[in-house]
């Protein structure tokens, strides 16, 4: 595989980069520290950016890809801010392969899908876009690039996604990165039908609302995590390495608290997975469903990116001239139910759950993450679950 990417690197004129690359590929997909920290560094500000209901859903992975591929587009200041940002701290070359390793990775999934559609719009008026740079996005990130006409006063319905149409896009701007991000998968341990119950969520100020909770009872991966005052419950997806990662507080007001505990090293998610214990537990788990869309300019400026949204901005090898970055668009997906991430048909008929035995039930808020053990695909919180009719 090295010298398959060699001989890649040469044709995009990456010389020094080649000749450097000696070592193998290891064993397993491990996702880097520098994506473990910039996945906590983006939920901090992502948690303030919640939908009508104080619900977040956001994919760290497919937002760092897209930074890395400015960081490889961009030099001077604005790829010194990218670097920063991003975490990156080896050649964009090789930050390249580690998100290419990953996104490849994902077809190893099996029974759990991971769908994230990536795009860069730029507008028709500034010329043609680099051809290596449009090599290097589409063999590392499977990207595209495509040539738009960004007029307002013409149809953008041929290009511009139908969750995109209702933002402000003007003949003035030049870039434009999206990406979409959904993801389906079946549980490991299905949560009958027959045992979902009306059942209490205290959601803000001691109100509470009526949810379909679904309860099962199985050997699930649990642990007591008493520096966060909060409890880590896994629920494994069937025939795959995925699963959801509930962080739920031990107080019903501790959301706050637990959010600000996970930006310190020491509560990534990583370390809080490898605390965890398989044991027998009753689980009660709310119906949950909503998207997001976000730009994520707003978040990424709190984090420091700022120039290449500038006329200042020095993303000079996406085109054959300088350009800068209007909006970057992120959507997120997710539906949890009976079977899983998406609707399907189950059985109504209840399993006997145990009387007495552990038990933890997420009926407050509390935070998600669908996890591989190398990677966050999605993660956010839910303040609200949508109330049952």
């Amino acid at each position: 595989m090295a010298s398959k990417v060699a001989i890649l690197l040469l044709a995009l004129g990456h010389l020094e980069v080649a000749q450097s690359l000696a070592k193998p590929e290891p064993g397993e997909c491990l996702a880097p520290n520098y994506m473990t920290r910039f996945s906590a560094k983006l939920f901090q500000e992502m948690i303030k950016f919640e939908d009508q209901y104080g619900n977040v859903a956001f994919s760290p992975f497919a937002v760092h890809a897209l930074l890395a591929l400015i960081y490889r587009a961009s030099e001077g200041e604005t790829r010194s801010e990218v670097q920063r940002v991003g975490e990156f701290n080896q050649h964009p070359v090789f930050v390249a392969l580690d998100f290419e390793r990953l996104i490849k990775f994902k077809e190893h999934l099996q029974s759990a899908n991971l769908t994230c559609v990536s795009r860069v719009f730029y507008n028709h008026k500034l010329g043609k876009v680099n051809s290596r740079y449009d090599e290097f996005s589409k063999f590392y990130f499977n990207t595209g690039t495509e040539p738009v006409d960004m007029d307002s006063g013409r149809d953008m319905s041929s290009w511009l996604p139908f969750w995109m149409q209702g933002s402000d896009i003007s003949s003035q701007m030049q870039a434009i990165l999206t990406n979409h991000v959904k993801f389906e998968g079946l549980w490991k341990h299905k949560f009958e039908r027959g045992n979902t119950r009306l059942s209490e969520f205290h959601h803000a100020k001691g109100k509470t609302i009526n949810v379909a909770m679904m309860q099962n009872h199985e050997v699930y991966g649990l642990a007591d995590l008493p520096e966060l005052d909060a409890t880590a419950l896994e629920l494994p997806f069937e025939d795959s390495a995925t699963s959801m990662l509930i962080l739920l507080p031990n107080q019903l007001d501790g959301l706050a608290n637990l959010e600000q505990q996970l930006s310190q090293p020491e509560f990534d998610l990583n370390r809080i997975a490898n605390r965890l214990h398989r044991q027998s537990v009753t689980v009660g788990l709310p119906w949950f469903w909503f998207e997001s869309v976000c730009d994520m300019g707003d978040p990424l400026k709190k984090l420091g990116l700022s120039q290449v949204f500038t006329d200042s901005s020095k993303v000079t090898k996406l085109l054959e001239q300088t350009v800068r970055l209007d909006k970057i668009l992120h959507r997120a997906k997710i539906t949890v139910l009976e079977l899983g991430t998406e609707y399907s048909h189950f059985s109504d008929d209840a399993k006997s759950l145990p009387d007495n035995s552990k038990e933890i039930v997420a009926n407050r808020p509390f935070v998600f993450a669908i996890r591989t053990p190398n990677s966050v695909l999605l993660m956010g919180h839910i303040k609200r679950p949508r109330p049952h009719k």
